[in-house]
């Protein structure tokens, strides 16, 4: 994947926030990258925002869709429909961690964790 630069920005196109859950949209200096920041916890009630967000990413037709998932509290199987669906929607679908331990038992129990491409952290695709 080409080394991006994405910096915050305060209102980002496709940011969102649903209760618990947030996504935020970065800036990227790599076109064709979506950067999506994932905060809280991701439920059936919460998971709009995510939806929101990826649906504005595969609309775009981001070359790479990349989002960070180390600050997400909790998934659960509507979360995992969300990924999924992005999984096979989007051209790349990169998944940054550490992921939190909820969404690693999550994948494993599911058998999906082996369908995504998950980097450890930032500094592993040119951000820290």
């Amino acid at each position: 994947m080409p080394e991006t630069s994405p910096s915050r920005t305060d209102t980002p196109p496709g940011g969102a926030e649903n209760g618990e859950a947030r996504v935020v949209r970065e800036t990227s200096a790599e076109s064709g990258t979506v950067f999506l920041t994932l905060t809280g916890s991701f439920g059936v009630s919460t998971v709009s925002c995510l939806h929101e967000a990826l649906t504005d990413a595969r609309l775009e037709r981001a070359t790479y869709t990349v989002l960070d998932l180390a600050r997400v509290t909790f998934g659960d199987s509507s979360f995992l429909h969300e990924l999924l669906s992005a999984h096979f929607s989007h051209h790349h679908l990169l998944l940054v961690g550490p992921l939190p331990r909820q969404l690693h038992h999550l994948f494993l129990r599911t058998g999906t964790l082996r369908l995504f491409t998950v980097l450890p952290g930032r500094a592993r695709i040119g951000l820290a």
